[in-house]
């Protein structure tokens, strides 16, 4: 099969399966701050927070115009977009090492449980890295084109080179090429950004491209320097100006200090704010389980089968892999956006890891091609179809378990609605109060942290209500100092739910 005709089917197939079990729900309080702000917005009431995603919300609004549904607006920039990552994955896995593992990958991709979920969510990640994988392939173009200029190869190499970087690489038509590359990479990566603020860290990964090439003994220095930093600049002026024209220069850096300072010390999830041996379980988890679709010990034979698979063509995949070029390359685009997730990310939010799966994903691909052209054709064909399918079983039943279930909060509301009257009722909760302005906004609704807060705004409130709510997570109940059995627990969903635990509802008896 032509490799083109192969990218355009998975294309189709990425968008066809990602189209048909689009979630039907804001399923988290990032989602409730974007479809606020398509009706509304502005950063200082969380619609939505910042960094306000202005690339996102904007391609979302074109969405808006034409349904003028809210869940469905927000989630089509992900299926979209999240479908046609598969052409520059495929390009730059094709260059990294060949059009066998290229197709492999984009089928990993396609199949991978949280790639798929997150394309169906209404969020900003999906569509996040697209941008990120397209400025890595533009950027990795230039970088493989001069080495081989500085360094010839064989024949047969060469031979090779020239259909993966370009169809010419002699040197006028190859630095006209390495410049387009070069700023079209740059400016992809700065408007991505737009996108999604917290892949900054592949600023470094840019920056060190940047930096190798600058250091080469190259005749045109001065143009790398100078189509880098244009392209970057360009590519987030594009969004940036626009939207500090809209919010205000003062407001816009206020809402930045703001928002930094409480993602780092209170609610970001960060090391400072959760750390030690927790913390490194929620990583391995998020990575391995949630990203990977790895065996757990609550998990199915069929995880255990495919991660038994995934294991030994990853081990085997190093063992053959040769540390050249491109371990430098995939070195620098995953080291530091994984620094920035152990330190700076909430770890038990597994979409935060969805950048390094492109690259773990062309190992596993790597890996089960080496077994084919080394091994027992026969046997690796087996593994291969076997690891497909497994895959593809396991993510099929998480992505329609998402799309036919109700999230935990709004099953929580809808349960409140139908036991409770909202003239006689208070509530009580932490980040569920935003799905109450959204869906319940007639509800009296206080946000507090523990027992401390619930009797200070109750001494301050001029009558008693008859029924007093209290909805918190499960790790979180002790804060209440809650002895009485919860009304009712309300189930999450791991791979998209905030709270994974669930939510217990409680009715307060009083101090």
């Amino acid at each position: 099969m032509d490799f083109r005709c192969g990218m355009h089917i998975l294309f189709f197939i990425c968008f066809l399966t990602r189209l048909c079990f689009v979630g039907r729900y804001l399923d988290s309080c990032d989602s409730i701050d974007f479809a606020l702000g398509l009706h509304d917005y502005d950063l200082s009431l969380l619609q939505p927070h910042f960094p306000g995603y202005p690339v996102y919300m904007v391609a979302s609004s074109l969405f808006f115009k034409l349904s003028h549904q809210d869940v469905w607006s927000l989630a089509m920039p992900g299926v979209l977009f999240g479908s046609i990552t598969v052409y520059p994955l495929s390009l730059l896995t094709r260059q990294l090492f060949s059009e066998r593992v290229a197709i492999l990958t984009a089928v990993l991709y396609l199949i991978n449980p949280l790639c798929w979920l997150q394309a169906e969510r209404p969020t900003s990640d999906a569509m996040g890295l697209f941008f990120v994988i397209s400025a890595a392939y533009l950027l990795y173009c230039v970088f493989k084109l001069k080495v081989l200029l500085r360094a010839p190869a064989s024949k047969a190499a060469e031979k090779a080179d020239i259909n993966l970087v370009t169809r010419c690489i002699s040197k006028r038509y190859g630095r006209l090429s390495d410049r387009n590359y070069l700023f079209l990479g740059s400016l992809f990566l700065g408007f991505g950004l737009g996108v999604r603020l917290s892949y900054f860290p592949f600023i470094a990964f840019w920056m060190g491209i940047l930096l190798y090439l600058a250091i080469q003994k190259m005749r045109f220095f001065k143009d790398v320097i100078l189509y880098g930093m244009m392209g970057f600049v360009i590519g987030v002026c594009v969004w940036f100006l626009p939207q500090i024209s809209y919010v205000g220069r003062h407001p816009f850096w206020g809402n930045c200090l703001s928002f930094s300072r409480g993602h780092f010390t209170d609610w970001g999830g960060s090391v400072i704010t959760f750390g030690g041996l927790g913390r490194v379980a929620c990583l391995v988890k998020s990575i391995w389980v949630y990203g990977l679709g790895g065996w757990w010990n609550d998990a199915s034979f069929l995880r255990l089968a495919a991660s038994l698979i995934m294991i030994v063509t990853f081990l085997y995949s190093f063992k053959r892999y040769q540390f050249d070029r491109r371990g430098f390359f995939l070195g620098l685009y995953v080291i530091p956006y994984m620094l920035w997730v152990i330190l700076g990310q909430n770890v038990a939010n597994p979409r935060h890891i969805m950048p390094i799966l492109p690259a773990v994903l062309m190992l596993i691909a790597y890996g089960l091609c080496k077994t084919y052209e080394e091994m027992n054709k026969g046997i690796s064909i087996i593994l291969t179809v076997a690891f497909v399918v497994s895959m593809s079983v396991i993510s099929f039943r998480l992505v329609l378990r998402y799309h036919n279930n109700v999230p935990a909060p709004i099953q929580l509301i809808q349960f409140i609605e139908k036991q409770f009257d909202c003239l006689s009722t208070k509530i009580y909760c932490g980040g569920e109060k935003r799905f109450f302005d959204y869906y319940a906004p007639q509800w009296d609704v206080r946000s507090i942290e523990d027992v401390t807060g619930l009797g200070i705004d109750l001494k301050s409130s001029l009558y008693k209500p008859q029924n007093i709510l209290i909805v918190r997570a499960l790790r979180k109940i002790e804060e209440f100092e809650a002895n009485n059995p919860p009304i009712i627990t309300f189930e999450a969903n791991p791979y998209t739910d905030d709270t994974k635990e669930g939510l217990l509802l409680y009715k307060w008896n009083g101090l």
